[in-house]
């Protein structure tokens, strides 16, 4: 009977273990791809803004807008966030009396998932073209 319980415990045990693992969350690192493309921004075409392991990754431009992005074989999903994911501007502002500000901005990502990290890039909404759906942030 005590065989049967140590046996029972070490393979609930186990199983707890072995599915605490799967859970693990993903290394996430978040680029200004509006700065990164800098001046490139305004050059038709397709200009690279870094990389991700051996993947060069690539952002298309037409018409002053970005218009996709790329990382060589890695997925790519489209996503967009009402905070702000990187990129450290700041303002200051001098008044004297109460200020007011009224500037809700989305920001649009392309984000690359290698299986451990995952990798996005964003963009203040005036330098993307939001034609198509973008899924919501949800990391």
């Amino acid at each position: 009977m005590r065989n049967r319980r140590a046996m029972m415990a070490f393979v609930i045990g186990a199983s707890l273990l072995a599915t605490a693992g799967i859970a693990v969350a993903k290394n996430s690192h978040h680029n200004n791809g509006h700065n990164l493309l800098g001046e490139k921004i305004h050059k038709n075409g397709k200009h690279e803004v870094g990389k991700i392991g051996n993947n060069s990754v690539v952002a298309e431009v037409s018409n002053d807008k970005v218009v996709g992005m790329s990382a060589g074989n890695l997925p790519v999903q489209k996503v967009k966030s009402s905070k702000k994911m990187a990129g450290a501007e700041t303002t200051q502002v001098a008044a004297n009396g109460p200020i007011k500000l009224a500037q809700a901005t989305d920001y649009y990502g392309y984000c690359f998932d290698t299986g451990v990290d995952l990798y996005c890039y964003w963009y203040p909404a005036p330098d993307v073209i939001v034609a198509d759906s973008w899924a919501p942030y949800p990391y």
